[in-house]
């Protein structure tokens, strides 16, 4: 059984989610992560509880400014491939693929993002098959 989650570390952890949510500029989150650390306070052993409960291997990997220093870029790259989107077609994305945008990983993002160059529809942008860089 796993031990029980304290409050502070469920507002803690739930403010650092709401921010990556809201904020997707890598400089504003590396400055609101700072001021969540200073006001949680959070002792070594709650650092430690937190780290054990609620980060994943992935997180605990690599240091926790980077973890969302990483998001923030990829939820940028998501954003301006929307906006693209948008302009090139004549109208917004749908929630279907404004939900497909913002989950898909960096690498398709960026195929997505050199695809969206020569297609003629955003279904040519989506469209399955071969990778291939555009070379200058």
């Amino acid at each position: 059984m796993a031990p029980a989650q304290t409050p502070r570390l469920q507002v803690y952890d739930q403010s650092l989610r709401d921010l990556f949510r809201l904020e997707s500029d890598p400089k504003k989150l590396e400055k609101y992560i700072d001021f969540i650390d200073i006001y949680a306070n959070l002792s070594d052993q709650e650092r430690i509880q937190y780290e054990q409960e609620y980060l994943t291997e992935e997180l605990q990997m690599t240091s926790f400014k980077e973890w969302f220093r990483e998001q923030g870029r990829q939820q940028g790259i998501a954003d301006m491939l929307l906006d693209q989107l948008a302009v090139k077609f004549g109208q917004p994305p749908s929630h279907a693929l404004r939900t497909r945008v913002t989950q898909a990983d960096p690498d398709t993002l960026r195929h997505w993002s050199e695809r969206i160059l020569s297609a003629h529809s955003v279904q040519e942008v989506f469209a399955s098959g071969t990778h291939h860089r555009a070379t200058h």
